[in-house]
């Protein structure tokens, strides 16, 4: 609401960005403003527990640039240099936008960026953790075809709680089937309506705190089996809680998605030194074969720097070295099976003077474009040698 408050003759400033008579002074407010309504969201979700930054220390700067690339898709132009974007977006909502007062400006505006502010969101920690994406996914996907179980999202997070059937919560032992039993008339109805936006049913345990997640996880551990579905490992955790009158009887979805990360690496690195104890010389045969693979693949796109980037001069010889020893650097830790830095970082290594606006502008588009072009190159590899 702050961002209400203190800002002024909006709806002038809306019209000329969108009609190109703007001045430079009027972009950069207009830039400010965008940046400043994507930050109070950013850290709103920090607010409700959700971890936003890279790195773990509270650094302001990092997020304020973060919330700058959240909105820069927005300021997009065509060959005529007006901006894409927010000239459909204002058109579609409005016949005439001068004749929207501040508040109005302000209320699309807002919602303008909030929308694309969790689109980069997705996509950047797609980036950052596939693995864990890859869960959230599966967890959606697994709430829309459970019978017994649904989601309600409230103060910006998500919680998946047991249907109640019949004047009873669903009880169903999560050692026992998969709960495919026909829906519930009332919930099919109340999904398909958009209406768990808020759960108010009375035999939630809504006054109680929720279970901490060392707690819940030692439990679930108890429960658990490799073979599980996503399915099955959210009932058991629910489960859990349903049991213990102490917690509330839902859960938050990140909190089921880092445990299940959690569970799913420290089992994968428990058969992993298992598997190095009793190393044979067929596994030493295959570590080989993983280097081989490796190295063809760096070979591969050292040529395509070469031909692409620098003989046709969008790039310099010493700049396509740079990009090459840094894509060499992700590619050895993915075959190492560590966690990798994020893009910039890398780069940033071999160009300390590199900063965070430059590499957007300058290097972003090149490096990570031929950063996926070595996971795809060395993931076919390796299913080929599977």
């Amino acid at each position: 609401m702050n961002t209400f408050a203190k800002a002024t003759n909006v709806s002038k400033l809306v019209s000329s960005i969108c009609n190109g008579t703007y001045k430079e002074t009027d972009l950069v407010e207009f830039v400010n403003l965008i940046q400043k309504i994507s930050l109070s969201y950013l850290k709103y979700q920090e607010v409700i527990g959700k971890h936003i930054r890279w790195e773990r220390s509270k650094n302001i700067g990092e997020l304020e640039d973060l919330a700058l690339d959240c909105v820069a898709g927005l300021f997009m132009r065509n060959e005529k240099g007006e901006f894409i974007q927010l000239n459909k977006y204002f058109c579609q909502n409005s016949d005439d936008i001068e004749e929207l007062d501040d508040v109005e400006i302000m209320v699309l505006l807002r919602r303008l960026v909030i929308k694309k502010t969790k689109q980069e969101l997705s996509r950047i920690f797609k980036e950052r953790d596939p693995e864990g994406a890859k869960i959230v996914r599966n967890i959606k996907v697994a709430i829309k075809s459970a019978s017994d179980f649904d989601s309600f999202k409230e103060m910006g997070r998500e919680y998946i709680y047991f249907k109640k059937r019949n004047g009873k919560a669903s009880s169903q032992n999560p050692e026992k089937g998969n709960g495919r039993a026909s829906n519930n008339g009332k919930y099919d109805a109340a999904r398909k309506n958009g209406s768990n936006g808020k759960a108010n049913y009375p035999y939630l345990r809504k006054s109680q705190p929720c279970i901490p997640e060392k707690s819940l996880r030692g439990e679930y551990l108890n429960l658990y089996c490799p073979k599980d579905p996503v399915s099955a490992s959210i009932r058991k955790m629910l489960f859990v809680v349903k049991s213990d009158e102490r917690y509330q009887n839902f859960l938050p979805l990140d909190m089921v998605a880092r445990i299940m990360r959690t569970t799913n690496l420290e089992v994968a690195r428990d058969r992993l030194i298992s598997q190095t104890n009793d190393s044979s010389p067929i596994d030493d045969l295959k570590l080989k074969e993983i280097e081989k693979r490796k190295l063809a693949v760096l070979k591969k796109i050292r040529k395509k720097i070469q031909s692409q980037y620098v003989d046709t001069g969008k790039i310099s010889q010493k700049k396509g070295l740079i990009y090459y020893q840094a894509l060499a650097e992700i590619l050895e830790d993915i075959s190492q099976g560590k966690k990798y830095d994020s893009y910039f970082k890398h780069l940033r290594r071999y160009m300390p003077e590199l900063t965070q606006r430059a590499y957007r502008t300058q290097e972003r588009t090149i490096f990570e474009y031929l950063g996926k072009l070595i996971k795809k190159w060395f993931r076919e590899s390796l299913i080929e040698l599977l």
